[in-house]
């Protein structure tokens, strides 16, 4: 029997014997069509009132819950002053933040992308920036690993006897408060995130695969940390997390996937994380890597991004770290008026045009995680020529393998596409990723002396 199957059983025994049953909306006899009428038209009481008669007729249908409290939480937000408040400001902030990416065509989103932020957004409107890491999150980094078919599953049960331990079967898992997402986060389908709503999560089975998924994540970064750092480190709740304790303490794949990149990137260019160095993300996500950095590097942390991401990042570091200094965004016309508060904040959060305004040798490192092949190929190339123009020592990248096809575009993007130039930089790092089968981690070095000047004149 092999380790997949194993594991398939240990899920089993833990279910049986559970006198309740989760079934899928369709054969739980869950009104969606009706529940879902109500809550657009604000009669939250009836929506309720259709959920409490499926439970009365199966006290066994524990799926139930969960669209009960959903539908509660939305009524709280419908009329809670603050609520309210919270989003018109993030409204403004988001809007700003498009017009100003909208300046130049190299950084504009395309269709497929439009879908993804646009789900983004709505799922923030909906749910709120406070409850960010169980909707938005999800499409970011922390994928949901409810599978056993799961690649990253698969990896994790292969790899898992190397530095065995039974931690992950002693964790445990909140059970989800309310349904927010459902499938892909850039499905074509938009009204399907929102009509029919099925949180992975809410599903025992699933839950189980994640709650051991991810501790034996943790567990072999444990293993193989040799900073010693993610001891130290703990899941925030900011942000409304999927709970799991390791010992009493909050763990995530974030923290741990944050922690192996952190130090890859370091241990490749033998630092301590006490260099006072200047870091660049493009594509940070909620900023799990930047909180990382933050935490246990004394380096300043600036960020690229589009939106809504860049706004969540920022919310969330803001909240994370409230005595740093924080370059929040704003639109600037020359570099010559921020450059001293940059040079002050341990923390800045830009869009991705802005890039330019920065000369060239700013920063000493730069990350790109997962995002340059969701591209198109002249905005992988403008990226490319920014990262080489902007880094004085070396750049960390993981992207997708594609020889198959890009999964956004439906364009073929082979590796050569994210190398920098060779004649001023060293590819020192070169291989399949640990945990992620299907992408692959490169960490480039510039060569001594080959700073690059007006590259982009």
């Amino acid at each position: 029997m092999n380790l997949v199957e194993r594991a398939k059983q240990v899920v089993a025994r833990k279910l049986h014997g559970s006198s309740a049953v989760f079934k899928s909306p369709e054969t739980s006899g869950i009104p969606l069509k009706e529940v879902n009428a109500c809550i657009k038209s604000g009669n939250y009481d009836k929506a309720e009132r259709y959920l409490l008669r499926v439970l009365l007729a199966d006290p066994t249908c524990i799926q139930i819950m969960p669209y009960i409290t959903r539908v509660r939480y939305l009524k709280w937000r419908s009329t809670s002053v603050a609520a309210a408040r919270q989003k018109s400001e993030m409204l403004a902030t988001l809007d700003s933040m498009d017009t100003e990416l909208q300046s130049k065509p190299v950084y504009s989103l395309e269709p497929k992308w439009l879908i993804g932020t646009t789900i983004q957004k709505q799922l923030l409107e909906e749910y709120g920036i406070e409850n960010f890491k169980r909707t938005v999150s999800h499409g970011y980094q922390n994928f949901v690993m409810c599978s056993f078919d799961d690649p990253q599953v698969m990896q994790l049960l292969k790899t898992m006897q190397t530095h065995f331990t039974s931690e992950p079967w002693f964790n445990i898992i909140e059970v989800p408060d309310h349904v927010g997402i459902t499938s892909r986060i850039y499905d074509d389908d938009i009204e399907r995130h929102f009509e029919n709503p099925a949180y992975a999560l809410a599903d025992p089975e699933k839950r189980e695969i994640y709650r051991i998924s991810v501790g034996l994540l943790w567990e072999q970064v444990r293993a193989t940390d040799s900073f010693g750092i993610l001891d130290s480190l703990e899941e925030s709740e900011i942000g409304n997390p999927i709970r799991i304790w390791r010992r009493g303490k909050l763990i995530s794949s974030d923290i741990a996937h944050s922690v192996r990149e952190r130090n890859m990137l370091l241990e490749s260019f033998s630092l301590d994380g006490t260099e006072n160095l200047a870091v660049m993300e493009i594509g940070a996500g909620h900023g799990r890597l930047a909180e990382v950095f933050g935490k246990t590097t004394n380096y300043r942390y600036v960020i690229f991004d589009i939106t809504p991401a860049l706004y969540v990042a920022q919310w969330y570091i803001t909240r994370l770290f409230p005595d740093a200094k924080i370059f929040t965004f704003r639109h600037f016309e020359d570099f010559k008026e921020v450059e001293q508060e940059l040079a002050e904040s341990r923390f800045a959060f830009l869009t991705p045009n802005q890039i330019e305004c920065f000369p060239d040798g700013y920063f000493d490192l730069s990350i790109n995680m997962n995002s340059l092949g969701e591209m198109r190929l002249d905005q992988v190339a403008n990226y490319v020529v920014h990262i080489d123009r902007l880094t004085k020592k070396g750049f960390l990248s993981r992207q997708e393998l594609h020889e198959k096809s890009n999964n956004l575009w439906l364009e073929k993007f082979p590796k050569e596409v994210f190398n920098m130039p060779c004649e001023r930089w060293d590819l020192v790092v070169d291989k399949i990723d640990d945990f992620h089968p299907y992408f692959f981690n490169h960490v480039w070095k510039r060569k001594a002396g080959t700073l690059v000047s007006g590259v982009c004149d």
